[in-house]
């Protein structure tokens, strides 16, 4: 919406903009005229934050954040509950004893209470409020007699929340001043009230930090207390560990014991050698020790094997031989001999001197690895005790400087607790508030400008900006398409017209087209007809489909009156009704007809081709064949149909729909056919072959939905044959816009 459209809005939304205003502004004059006078004091304290007159125990400077939260500090202290209850509690008492009270209660006022105001009670109320005072304390609500007082306090506007509401209480500036300023119907109240809160906060200030001081002291006392108890227990740990591990000088003892380690290494290395050596030598000698034994082993096996097959072979001669055999007796008796000679000699060669002499080295050579091997384990012990005595060393002295250390830490802790307490000590000494009023409240004369300008003005703007603002949001909030521009831009086709909305009802198109001086809402819709005319007329179609996305756009209607506008300039028009799900113009042009001469299934050619190519031939046959009826309106015929839920390809298979559009065309000057929405049915899709130019019609107060999103990307793939949208139904007030 851009600025021309937003003042066409707003234009013809112009009384809302006058009258509400007006409204809101004579509100504002009553309500101003009716306001009571108020009158406001002030008053000013000095913090001393930023001063340095103050008395001060060391050179510590603050800088401006510290500052800064200190006057946060004081201001939420002035308005917190504790210090404006105070100030409560003395406003009730001066109007509960004074003959001249601030305020008092109306008899309506004092029926509302729950409890009545009897002497008694008020005096009860006096000393409570007094007691309360004196002690620092707000009221308790869970006590009966304290929930009186605190709905009393509410009745005369004395609470803790009016009162908050009526203070303010700011820094002035950057200074060291803090401005208290009071504003209520009463001058006398307002000073009064803004010095008994500066009184209040003074005292009640001085006790917290004569409170605070105690604690802190009592605090740090205790603190002091617990360290210098942890330091006695390090220096008891030290010393106690120093006695059980007969601590005296480590250097020393580290330095001995590192010689020996040194001394015994060496030792160690020169038995790992020797050892090494007499386990080379032992296993040399049984190596040969082994080889000696199984040589003469295995000789004596196989003599005495020698032996017995002698002994078997002179047996069997003996018994069974023949006598060349037993020849050789003798020679075989004799190998026996020599075999057991060499094994008598072998016996007796084991315990010759060479075995013997082995034996004995090896012997030796053992006796001296285990003296070797002893005297390893011996030293490799000691230097492990050696080594276990110096890191016990390193061991006891991290242990020593690790209790050293918690002493250090114990004693500078117990320092630091001392310091704190002595500090604190020293500013209890002079504790007391630097802050102080340097300026009292007075009544003030005049009471304080109403502002009733300011108001009456912020009135009629705010309301003024209020109902435009809303207006705006309505006409955003309106989705529905209204004017041609928005179409065009919703849809992306161009636009060849739009139709104003016309009373259908009683609506007579001659009597409208002849009369000159007829309404604004007639003659706005013949001149609309007259320019889709002329897009119509200076197009290059004859045979037009009038469809639309949505049903009941008004295509019917629609297509009437352009066709009787071009029966104006002596066209000669054919309407076919081809929308079979709703026969519109049927029922609209031929109220009473002959169903037979009626679009249906199963129509026949000759009934189609009546008036076409061979309406000569057909001239002489009966009337009743011919579907082309005459309308009321001269120079336009209409083809009817029976109306059902055949689609167009249903009713017309078989039948050369194309070659009969083209005949009638040669008749007539412009022929119109109209087909149903596309988003519900796809008759109009099959339709689109048959004609020259498609007009899509919308109707201005219906919304976009994705099915008519989907319809529109159908209508743009046709292209060359679009001729364009035209928007109905659009109201007068939009076309202005």
């Amino acid at each position: 919406m851009d600025f021309y459209l937003i003042l066409k809005t707003l234009q013809r939304r112009l009384w809302v903009l006058i009258v509400f205003p007006i409204i809101a502004v004579i509100c504002a004059v009553i309500l101003v005229l009716r306001m009571d006078k108020v009158y406001k004091s002030y008053a000013h304290l000095a913090t001393g934050f930023t001063a340095d007159d103050a008395v001060k125990l060391n050179d510590e400077s603050s800088n401006s954040y510290e500052t800064n939260t200190r006057f946060t500090n004081v201001i939420e202290s002035m308005n917190s509950l504790p210090v404006l209850s105070l100030v409560s509690y003395k406003l009730m008492l001066h109007d509960l004893e004074s003959d001249t009270p601030y305020r008092g209660l109306t008899q309506k006022q004092k029926e509302k209470l729950d409890f009545p105001l009897t002497p008694a009670f008020l005096e009860k109320a006096k000393e409570i409020l007094k007691a309360r005072a004196n002690e620092i304390k707000p009221l308790n609500t869970a006590d009966q007699i304290d929930y009186q007082l605190f709905d009393l306090l509410k009745a005369y506007e004395y609470d803790y929340e009016a009162l908050s509401e009526k203070f303010t209480i700011k820094r002035l500036t950057t200074s060291d001043f803090i401005s208290v300023d009071f504003s209520s119907e009463s001058p006398f109240l307002s000073a009064d009230a803004v010095n008994m809160l500066c009184s209040e906060f003074i005292r009640y200030n001085k006790v917290l930090k004569g409170d605070r001081s105690s604690e802190s002291l009592e605090f740090l006392e205790g603190v002091v207390r617990e360290k210098k108890r942890i330091l006695d227990e390090k220096e008891a740990l030290l010393n106690d560990y120093k006695v059980n591990n007969n601590v005296f000088n480590y250097g020393a003892e580290s330095e001995s014991k590192i010689s020996q380690i040194t001394e015994y290494e060496l030792n160690k290395e020169r038995e790992e050698k020797n050892v090494n050596a007499l386990r080379l030598e032992k296993a040399t000698l049984e190596n040969r020790l082994q080889n000696t034994t199984q040589l003469n082993q295995q000789e004596v096996v196989q003599i005495n094997q020698r032996i017995i097959d002698l002994r078997r072979k002179i047996s069997e001669i003996t018994n069974s031989g023949t006598d060349a055999e037993r020849a050789t007796l003798g020679k075989l008796r004799d190998e026996l001999q020599l075999e057991i000679s060499r094994l008598d000699f072998l016996n007796e060669s084991k315990d010759k001197d060479e075995s013997g002499e082995l034996k004995k080295q090896y012997d030796d050579v053992k006796l001296k690895l285990q003296i070797a091997e002893t005297n390893l384990t011996a030293a490799d012990q000691s230097l492990r005790r050696l080594k276990y005595d110096v890191s016990g060393f390193a061991t006891k002295e991290a242990k020593i400087s690790e209790l050293q250390r918690d002493v250090q830490v114990a004693s500078e802790e117990y320092l630091d607790a001392q310091d704190k307490y002595s500090s604190a000590k020293n500013k209890a000494l002079v504790v007391g508030s630097s802050i102080r009023q340097i300026l009292e409240a007075q009544p003030s004369r005049e009471p304080e400008p109403s502002k009733g300008i300011l108001i009456v003005a912020l009135a009629g703007i705010g309301s003024f900006v209020f109902c435009v603002t809303i207006l705006l949001l309505i006409e955003f909030a309106d989705m529905t398409i209204r004017i041609p521009v928005r179409l065009e831009r919703l849809t992306g086709l161009s636009t060849i017209g739009s139709l104003n909305l016309i009373k259908i009802k009683g609506f007579d198109l001659r009597k409208t087209f002849a009369s000159k001086a007829g309404d604004k809402e007639s003659n706005t819709f013949v001149h609309f007809l007259r320019k889709l005319r002329y897009e119509v007329q200076k197009s290059d179609g004859k045979v037009f489909l009038v469809s639309s996305t949505q049903p009941q756009v008004g295509k019917s209607f629609m297509i009437i009156c352009l066709s009787y506008t071009l029966s104006l300039v002596n066209k000669k028009v054919l309407i076919i009704d081809t929308n079979f799900k709703r026969n519109s113009l049927t029922k609209l042009l031929l109220p009473v007809t002959d169903s037979r001469r009626l679009l249906k299934r199963g129509v026949d050619d000759k009934t189609l081709l009546l008036n076409g190519k061979d309406a000569e031939e057909e001239e002489t046959q009966e009337d009743n064949h011919n579907i082309i009826y005459k309308t009321e309106f001269k120079g336009v015929d209409i083809i009817g149909n029976i109306g059902g839920t055949d689609s167009p390809s249903e009713i017309l298979a078989g039948r050369d729909f194309k070659e009969m559009i083209e005949n009638l065309s040669l008749q007539y000057d412009y022929i119109f056919l109209e087909g149903p929405s596309i988003n519900e049915y796809s008759d109009s899709k099959e339709l689109i072959d048959y004609v020259d130019k498609v007009i899509a019609v919308f109707d201005a107060n219906t919304n976009l939905n994705h099915l008519d999103k989907e319809s529109i990307n159908y209508l743009k793939s046709i292209k060359e044959k679009l001729l364009g949208s035209v928007l109905n139904k659009v109201q007068l007030k939009d076309l202005s816009v």
